[in-house]
C-alpha cells in the first residue's frame, strides 16, 4: 500500500481522518464561515490542542494530532508548512503551561519553527 502524501489540498481531509475528534470543531467552523478558511480553522485546532493538554497532558488524541502535524510539516509542501507555522504554531499561548508541554511533543522541525515566534 502506498503511503499517503499530505499536501495543502489534502491536509484537512487527512487531519479529520487522523483525528476524528476534530470533526465537531470542523463542522462548527463550516457553519460559522459558510465554508473552509484553513488558517482560521488551524487557530481553532491550536486551542483544541491546548485544551487537550490542560485536561490530560498524556492524551492519546493530542499525541495523534501532533504526530499528524509533525508528519505533514515534514512533507515540505511550502503552502502547508506556512499553514501549520503561521496558523497553528503562532497561535499558541506563550504564557500557558501547555506551551512548554506541547513544545516537547513536537518534531525538531516544528519545535525549531515554533522558536521563531518566541
Amino acid at each position: 500500500m502506498d503511503e499517503v502524501v499530505i499536501s495543502f489540498s489534502s491536509f484537512v481531509k487527512l487531519l479529520l481522518e487522523a483525528v476524528p475528534e476534530l470533526i465537531l470543531l470542523y463542522d462548527e467552523h463550516i457553519d460559522d464561515y459558510d465554508g473552509l478558511l484553513e488558517h482560521v480553522l488551524m487557530g481553532d485546532v491550536t486551542r483544541f490542542a491546548e485544551q487537550l493538554y490542560n485536561e490530560e497532558a498524556s492524551s492519546e488524541c493530542l499525541a495523534r494530532l501532533l504526530g499528524f502535524l509533525n508528519k505533514a510539516y515534514a512533507y515540505g509542501d511550502e503552502k502547508l508548512k506556512e499553514l501549520i507555522s503561521v496558523s497553528f504554531l503562532e497561535n499558541f499561548s506563550r504564557d500557558e503551561e501547555s506551551f512548554e508541554g506541547i513544545k516537547v511533543m513536537l518534531s525538531v522541525q516544528l519545535a525549531d519553527e515554533l522558536s521563531k515566534y518566541n
